[in-house]
């Protein structure tokens, strides 16, 4: 997991010009982390906004149960699309118990996985990407997958690799390592 993660991060790195369509990760680089709306630092990192979050509970556990809390709690930013406990709810019954169950680990990394982005993008940076690629723009997941935003109305929609959609939802939250943009669907990765 280590491993591919960070084959995600160097590719992405490595393919640091912006091409029209593709979100720029600048602060990709670890970066100090953005000041908040009232100009101060961010206090807490994107696993302690999770785990505070009473919409987040489910991506909480989730997270905790496929050992991803090291990657959303280090310095290394990341950009999560954060499925709300509405979301998790949509699943048919008995789908996120499921994946939360020892023998479902690989899934549930590779599922998680497909929600993360590394590098710190807000909503402006990919409305302005969205502009640039002319009604859309991509983002590669850490999980390998490709994430497609564009616009329906004033509302931000993602789509996975998969075709399944989701609405961004309420405001962005900055994290000290990076951002939160609620969800309103469980994305699937490849």
């Amino acid at each position: 997991m280590k491993r591919s993660l960070l084959a995600a991060v160097l590719l992405l790195a490595a393919c640091g010009k912006e091409e029209a369509g593709n979100v720029s990760t600048s602060e990709s680089n670890g970066a100090a982390p953005r000041a908040t709306a009232s100009g101060e630092q961010a206090r807490t990192n994107l696993l302690q906004a999770l785990g505070g979050s009473a919409d987040h509970k489910t991506l909480a556990n989730a997270v905790k149960a496929a050992g991803l809390t090291e990657t959303l709690s280090g310095a290394q930013p990341y950009t999560l699309f954060a499925p709300t406990e509405a979301a998790f709810q949509k699943l048919p019954a008995g789908a996120a118990d499921g994946l939360l169950a020892p023998e479902a680990k690989g899934r549930l990394v590779a599922l998680l996985t497909g929600h993360i982005v590394p590098g710190v993008v807000t909503a402006a940076d990919l409305g302005k990407a969205i502009e640039r690629g002319k009604g859309k723009a991509q983002l590669a997941t850490v999980g390998g997958s490709t994430l497609t935003f564009g616009k329906d109305g004033d509302a931000l929609v993602v789509t996975d690799a998969a075709g399944g959609q989701a609405r961004v939802t309420g405001a962005e939250r900055l994290a000290s390592n990076g951002v939160v943009h609620d969800v309103d669907g469980v994305l699937r990765g490849k």
